[in-house]
């Protein structure tokens, strides 16, 4: 009877540690599948991050159409079409410069759009969370129709100093699932 009770016991032990080994085992691999979800996620950011030269696709998160943008320059200056850094901003100094963008973008949906109208690029440090907006006066082009398949190339113009940040973002979507950025050295520094 003891020898019963004893294999009862030994059982009862065993099926209670097997399904805790069970449980151990379905737990890491609900946290291996968590984690190649956090990876998937990681790498779809890492995805959005484009250097000057390349082009993005980018799903407008309001208006749910595609477009493309390529940056092919970056440059900080005193002077663009005309205007002087010093008749723009009141009280500039030696570091205030426009940060002059150079983009093409282009519609690859299927229907018409306004890029001035229907997206912005904001611009700002490393750091910042989100940015300014550009002067839109300077990128005149962005004001048309763009058809599908058509491209518009033309600057951002931004203004900021020449020591605010060694590496500045170009932001398209910003605060969105499609949010992308373009990666822009400091030209100074």
């Amino acid at each position: 009877m003891k020898k019963l009770l004893l294999i009862l016991l030994a059982a009862i032990l065993l099926t209670g540690c097997s399904d805790n080994e069970k449980d151990t085992a379905s737990d890491s691999s609900k946290e291996i599948e968590n984690s190649d979800a956090l990876s998937k996620n990681e790498d779809k950011d890492e995805e959005r991050v484009y250097q000057i030269g390349e082009t993005a696709v980018i799903t407008s998160d309001i208006y749910e159409f595609d477009y493309e943008v390529t940056v092919s320059d970056f440059n900080l200056t005193t002077e663009v079409d005309g205007d002087t850094i010093e008749e723009f901003v009141i009280g500039a100094d030696e570091t205030n410069r426009f940060a002059v963008v150079d983009v093409t973008i282009k519609n690859i949906s299927e229907e018409e759009i306004i890029p001035n109208r229907q997206f912005s690029a904001n611009l700002g440090g490393k750091e910042d969370l989100g940015g300014i907006t550009s002067y839109n006066e300077y990128f005149p082009e962005g004001d048309e129709i763009l058809e599908p398949g058509e491209e518009v190339k033309g600057h951002l113009v931004y203004s900021t100093t020449s020591d605010y940040s060694d590496t500045f973002i170009l932001k398209y979507e910003i605060s969105t699932d499609e949010e992308t950025h373009f990666i822009l050295p400091n030209p100074e520094l």
